[in-house]
């Protein structure tokens, strides 16, 4: 699997982030499905790590209604100002950092979407480690890309069978750190859904 560097991650996005929604228009349901897997409800602290525009946020909002709160955390500033472009501040508080050290107080959210992340860091288990200690007990993390994995890691020059995503990789991986797999979905799209320990 190859190494990432967080700036060169910031650098590919950060020239990509004006108009991304509208490359890939027909993403909208398939990450409306992944966040329907979370069990959102009213009342509850949710993040989009590695958010990107936001495009989650608005419904993350609806389902967790005036009692709850929404925050989206992306590495890059130019997706951060793409998000507040379309209006994503209205749903959510927007932060820019490195989410294998967010800063937020420890068992923090119920709900945490991660969509697109892991094959983007440097180091994927010290981000699952720090989205472990900034989730409550219990809560729910979803490991999403609207495409499969074996077209994510064509586009990425992965190997499929290596790549952070592979099956037995992430079991082992999530399994190794404070979270338990409730499910894996290799399919068209890719889910993995795991809960706190």
């Amino acid at each position: 699997m190859p190494v990432r560097d967080l700036a060169e991650s910031q650098e590919f996005f950060a020239s990509r982030a004006f108009g991304w929604e509208d490359r890939f228009p027909d993403d909208d349901p398939l990450f409306a499905s992944a966040v329907d897997e979370l069990r959102v409800a009213a009342g509850h602290v949710v993040l989009d790590a590695g958010c990107g525009t936001g495009r989650v946020l608005p419904q993350m909002r609806r389902l967790v209604g005036p009692s709850g709160k929404v925050v989206g955390f992306d590495a890059t500033p130019e997706m951060i100002a793409e998000a507040r472009r379309l209006g994503r501040d209205n749903d959510a508080s927007l932060f820019v950092g490195d989410v294998a050290n967010m800063g937020f107080p420890a068992a923090t959210f119920d709900a945490i979407l991660a969509a697109g992340l892991l094959p983007h860091l440097p180091d994927p288990s010290m981000a699952l480690l720090e989205l472990a200690r900034i989730s409550k007990p219990g809560a729910r993390l979803g490991l999403f890309h609207p495409i499969s994995r074996q077209a994510l890691c064509g586009r990425h020059g992965d190997d499929p069978d290596t790549s952070v995503i592979a099956p037995p990789i992430i079991e082992a991986l999530l399994t190794s750190l404070p979270w338990e797999l409730e499910s894996l979905h290799d399919g068209d799209q890719y889910l993995v859904i795991a809960r706190r320990l």
